[in-house]
Formats: C-alpha cells, structure tokens, sequence
C-alpha cells in the first residue's frame, strides 16, 4: 500500500522479539506512512508511552509481567482515547470481554502467513485515522465555542425551529437580555414590528437550507430602545441537509446609520464627483483646512466626514511642511496642476503612500485647492519587490560558476559577473563595462579564441537569428575549449541577449578518454568474437565428429564446456558492446514477450505462468534480454521442474520462481560481474539484466516469491495496464 498523509507511529508490544520485528517490517511494508517501535514488555512500552507521542499501540496478550489487558488498562489511565489494537495468538471469548471492558480499540488474532499483517496494517489506519478525526472535530468544536464567546460581533444561534438556543455575551450587551431570559423564545422578541416581514423572508430562506443571509433589521431592546442592527445568517444542516442550527452574527449599526444618513444628506451635491470616484478626493482652503472629504478618502484613512472637515492637510499627508506648502499653492496659477507625492496617515495611526494631484480652482471667488490622490502601497511594493528581486538577481548572477553577461536591445551591457572577467582575463570590473558597446567587448577578448574573427561574426549570426544556442564549443589559442549559451530575452525596449560561458577543457579530455577507452573496448570485442569464437566452433564441430566415430566419456564433459564457453563469450560481448545503450522505445506487451523469451531458452520439464497484463515502454531487445536472462537463471537453479511466473507490480513487473531461493546473504552480491552459485552459470546473466535495467531508468531488487523461490522485482517503469 502507498498511503499520503501524516506519519504514523506504532508502538508494537510482544514479548517475542523476533516476531515483533518482523510485524514491524511487514507493516512499514504494507504502508509507508507507518513508523513502527518494537518493544518486548509492557513495562517498556509504558516507558516509551511517556517518553515519545505514539498514533497507535499494538499489544499481545500473553506477556511475563504485565499482560495484554493489564497494559491496555494502564495506558487507559493516562492516555483515554488513543488507539490500542489486542494482537494476539490466544483467542477466546473471555480475553475478547475484557479487552472490550477494558477499552480496547480493536482485537485481532495472530493468523500463519503475512497476509495477516495487511489485516493489521488496515486495523491500525481505520482506528487512527477515526482518532484523529474525533480530535480535529473535538478541536473545531472548542474553536467555535472560543469564537462564539470571544466574538466582537452579536451571536445568536437558533434551533430548526427558529427558537433561540444560545446569546453570546456580545448580544448580550447589544439587546440588553441574558441568554436566560430569551432561550426558548422566538425570534419575535428581539424584533420590532416593522421588521416581522423582512425578517420572514430571512427565515423562510434559511428554513429552506439554501446558505447564508444578510438583513439590516430593527430590534427593541429589553430596556424598549429601538436599535438598528446588521445581521449575517447561516443556516447548518447535516450529511442528509437536515438543518441543525442557525447562526446570526450582527452588530448595532444605529449609530453608523445616522452618520451615514448625515453624510449622504450633506454630500448630496458632491455626489457624482465624489461617490463615484476609485480615488480619495478632498478640497481644502488657502490655510490648508480640508472641506469636502469624499467617502473613498474616509474609507482609506479610517476618519469620518466630521474628522475630516477642518483638519490640516499636513495633518493628513506627513510629508507636507506648511511653510512650503503655502508657497506651493501662491505659485500656482488658476486650473494649474502639479503632481506629488505623500504619505497619508489613517485615524489608527497606520500610514500608507499615496501619488497626489493638485489643481487650483476659484470657486465663488474664493481659492479653493482640489486634491485627487490615490494609494499607491502596491507600486511601492512592487517596486521594492523589484529592487530585492534585482539584488537577489545580482547576487545569483556574481555567484554562479559560470561567465555571465546580458546586453540591451541596442547591444549595451546590463549586467556581468566577474567569472566572466576570468574567463577572458580582462583586468577590469564588471561595473566598469555597465553601459558599453557589447560589440566592442567582444573584439577586445576576441585574440583568446583560435579564430578570433570567427568568434565575433559567429555573435553576430545567433543575435540576428534570435534563437536559443546550447553549449556551442569554441577553441582557444591555447587549446583549450569554452561553451557558449545564449537565450534572447524579452525587455521593455526590445529583444535583448543573454550570454554564459563556461571552461569545459577538463570535461571534453574526459569525454576523449572515455571515447578512447570505448574504441579499445569494441576493439576488443571484435577480437574476442573472431579470435577466440572461431576455434572454439571448430572443436565444437570436432567434439561431434569424434562423437560419431567413438565412444568415450570424455566427451559429454567437453562438449559441455565449450558451450559454456561460448556462453561465457556472448554474455561478455553484451557487457561490452550494448553497455548502456536503449534503442528506440516502444509499447511492449509483457505476456507475448515472455512467452517468445520462453521459447528462446531451453527449459527442459520446466512450467512457465504469465500473470501480466500490461504493455511496458522499452527497447523491445534489450527487454527480451532482461526476461531471457532471468528465465534462464531460473531454470538453471530451480531445477527441471521449477515454475517461472512472470506478473505485474503498480509501476513495474516481476519474474519470480518456486525453486530454492537466493540466500540473503548473495542478494548484495547476485549482480556483480562473475558471479555464479551454479556450476554450469558465467555469473553474468543477472549482471545483464541489472545493466538493461538501468540503461531503462529502472530499479531491479531480489527477493523471496511466496513459495520461497527467487522473484526478482523491476520497477519504475512506464507503460500501461
């Protein structure tokens, strides 16, 4: 199993450490969320209870000391909820009835085989998965009744029947009852008259479950004062939309209502101008009192019409000093504008930057100042932003290992770093160059390169073809080899070019010595096909020819060996010649290529079992090689009578085999070049197999099959099922 999610940790009590081991192993197997902590007595497991954070305990019962039970009561004690699964191998009704009198979470009964440790692994999930989700609501019910009673908003929670369950201290405060007084009544109490008919429409809504509801209402207060209050309804139906509860979070808005009714009175005539605008504006007199606020000014600063309304501007915006401000405004002519900028200061005292636009304007023959401004905290940011991003762009650049210098769409230097300057042994600064001809730069470094006239035009070439260069080689005079990159890049004035340059001499000599070493190889190999296949098919034919002229054991012995050797030879000339090497990938069907390998290797009484179903993205040949190879070691191992079963697996597949199994201790070793626990085996069969697997990008591991044969197990590989 491959859960997601949050580890779990188990802590697995028996008193048999070899079988507590191993349930840890199978069940980390079974799911990789699990952490599993063996421990062989309850004392132990107590101790550890109280030293670590465990999701689950995993207990026997029969134990010396404490047993199962006596465990599961002493960790009742401390620990009520957690998780504790009774594992146990005697199984009867009466330990049952305790474990369940004792608070058990669940109780299994040790079975033969590993299948039951998949029965285990799904216990332990579903019981800490239902702890923690007991928790997390447990949680969210503290967090809602913490909200509830802490709220600055009015709460009140109504049943299906609309009747009143609960009153935070808030409405409390706001409609002068107790939660006493109103529990049991309707919402008619608390609301006057003239709201019934609205408020039957918020009802009827949220009788029908359909979310929330918002309502400006009336309401009398116990005292008999008519309020206005603003309320946020939310009706809370179950899994079956039953409804639950509903919530009504309100305020007492009477005041803001007679603010707002002043203001939309007095404001009237500035209403197009002002209500309408996205931006703060206010008018202010020649001693800088502010007049007309606009309700987008009120709303960003926090101050109502009447704060704002004889305030001094310098007040509102920190950066004006008044001395200048006045001579500002006496140089300005009628219908003249200028444009500022400022910091505003809101009623919290919190300030924000603002890109202000004044005009002076005579109205009914007195100068009066209009100020239109704007908030302008995000371009600040943005700019700050760019100003970090910029540094942190400097740093990169300076730090990387590699030659670095972009230009402008006119081919002027932007940026360089110093590598760059090593790389062509310039004696100047990178700052010193910011600015100049990238062209002239070039022609001045350009006598380091063998063809120093190639390397300038070759510049021109990729700039005018404007397409990315990947690692282009350039040879200097001294022999040694530069690459060169180039991605063209978008600016606001144009295309520009970004250039990196790296010394890769030391990895070219290395690519010419690996080359060398590959023609020594395939060398090799040639000689090693011609010279030594050849006479060895002459005595092959010579070992049959005596055959049929005489009678002797010597012969069989021989004849044996030379095809040994001549398997020796093949396997050897795979190792050397396809090396890493995948051709050209296709969809494979897995079960049809098995059974052609099945035919191309002598099986003798042997049974093949396809279980696979899938198709596998590969180099059909060098597959056919990894499956013959793996029938072949089976056969040659498991005997004339083995079974080789070739299955799936959720990325990858298996080959596996009922005969005697590879020894833990060789399965480190099954891989390497040579060798061979069989007699008849060149000990480089698995080693090809282990090669085609990696050249695919896949993982191989051995194993034990079911039936204690081998099963060796491929993985990550694509395809379909």
């Amino acid at each position: 199993m491959n859960e997601t999610g949050e580890t779990i940790r188990v802590l697995h009590v028996d008193d048999e450490p070899n079988f507590a081991d191993l349930a840890a192993t199978f069940l980390e197997r079974e799911n990789d969320r699990f952490s599993v902590e063996a421990v062989t007595s309850a004392t132990e497991g107590l101790d550890r209870l109280a030293a670590e954070a465990f999701d689950c305990v995993v207990s026997d019962y029969e134990m010396p000391g404490q047993n199962g039970i006596e465990l599961l009561e002493a960790v009742r004690e401390e620990y009520s909820d957690l998780p504790f699964i009774l594992y146990t191998g005697k199984g009867s009704e009466e330990v049952a009835s305790e474990a369940i009198s004792a608070g058990v979470t669940d109780y299994l009964q040790k079975e033969g085989g590993t299948g039951q440790y998949a029965v285990l692994a799904n216990r332990i999930e579903n019981a800490v998965e239902q702890y923690r989700s007991r928790s997390a609501l447990e949680a969210s019910q503290r967090r809602l009744s913490l909200f509830i009673e802490q709220s600055p908003l009015g709460v009140i929670e109504y049943d299906e029947h609309f009747e009143i369950v609960r009153l935070n201290p808030k409405a409390e405060e706001i409609l002068g009852y107790s939660e006493e007084e109103l529990r049991g009544h309707s919402w008619e109490e608390i609301v006057a008259e003239e709201s019934y008919e609205n408020v039957d429409t918020v009802t009827d809504e949220l009788a029908a479950a359909s979310g929330g509801y918002h309502s400006v209402d009336e309401n009398v207060r116990k005292d008999g004062e008519r309020i206005i209050c603003e309320y946020h309804n939310r009706v809370v139906t179950d899994e079956d939309g039953a409804v639950v509860a509903v919530f009504s979070l309100f305020q007492d808005i009477t005041e803001r209502e007679r603010r707002e009714k002043r203001l939309r009175e007095t404001t009237a005539r500035l209403k197009a101008l002002f209500e309408e605008s996205p931006d703060m504006i206010n008018i202010h007199d020649t001693e800088g009192n502010i007049t007309d606020p606009n309700p987008h000014l009120c709303a960003e600063t926090g101050y109502d019409e009447s704060e704002l309304s004889g305030m001094k501007v310098w007040d509102l915006d920190q950066t004006i000093d008044p001395e200048e401000a006045h001579s500002l405004w006496e140089e300005m002519e009628r219908g003249e504008r200028r444009k500022l900028e400022g910091v505003y200061r809101r009623k919290d005292g919190s300030t924000f930057p603002v890109e202000v636009h004044v005009r002076r304007l005579d109205l009914s023959g007195s100068v009066r100042f209009v100020v239109i401004s704007r908030d302008i905290s995000e371009r600040k940011r943005r700019e700050s932003d760019l100003e970090r991003t910029n540094a942190l762009l400097s740093t990169l650049v300076e730090t990387l290992p590699v030659g670095v210098i972009a230009e402008d769409a006119s081919r002027r230097v932007l940026a360089a770093n110093q590598r760059l300057f090593e790389l062509f042994e310039m004696d100047r600064s990178p700052d010193e160059v910011l600015g100049e001809d990238c062209a002239r730069v070039a022609g001045d470094v350009s006598d380091l390169f063998a063809d120093a006239s190639r390397f300038t035009e070759r510049i021109d070439e990729i700039i005018a073809a404007c397409e990315p260069v990947h690692d282009e080689e350039l040879t200097l005079a001294d022999g040694r080899t530069y690459a060169r990159s180039y991605e063209p890049i978008e600016l606001a004035d144009g295309t520009g070019h970004l250039w990196t340059y790296r010394d890769v001499s030391e990895q070219k000599e290395r690519e010419e010595q690996l080359q060398r070493q590959n023609e020594r190889l395939n060398e090799f190999a040639s000689v090693v096909s011609h010279d030594l296949r050849n006479p060895l098919n002459v005595v092959q034919g010579r070992v049959e020819l005596a055959r049929e002229e005489c009678d002797t054991e010597h012969l069989d012995p021989a004849a044996n060996a030379l095809d040994r050797s001549l398997t020796l030879i093949d396997d050897l000339l795979t190792l050397a010649r396809e090396g890493d090497a995948v051709g050209d990938l296709s969809s494979v069907d897995l079960a049809d290529l098995a059974d052609r390998c099945w035919q191309n290797v002598d099986t003798a009484g042997a049974t093949l079992s396809v279980e696979a179903a899938r198709t596998v993205r590969a180099d059909r040949s060098r597959l056919q090689q990894l499956v013959e190879n793996l029938v072949r070691n089976a056969v040659e191992h498991g005997g004339d009578d083995v079974t080789v079963t070739v299955g799936d697996l959720d990325d990858g597949f298996y080959v596996e085999d009922d005969g005697a199994g590879i020894p833990p201790e060789d399965r480190d070793s099954v891989f390497d070049a040579g060798f061979s626990t069989s007699r008849e085996g060149t000990g480089f069969g698995l080693s090809i197999v282990q090669q085609v697997a990696e050249a695919h990008g896949w993982r191989i591991a051995v194993t034990e099959s079911a039936e204690g044969g081998a099963r060796f197990e491929i993985t990550g590989v694509s395809g379909t099922r």
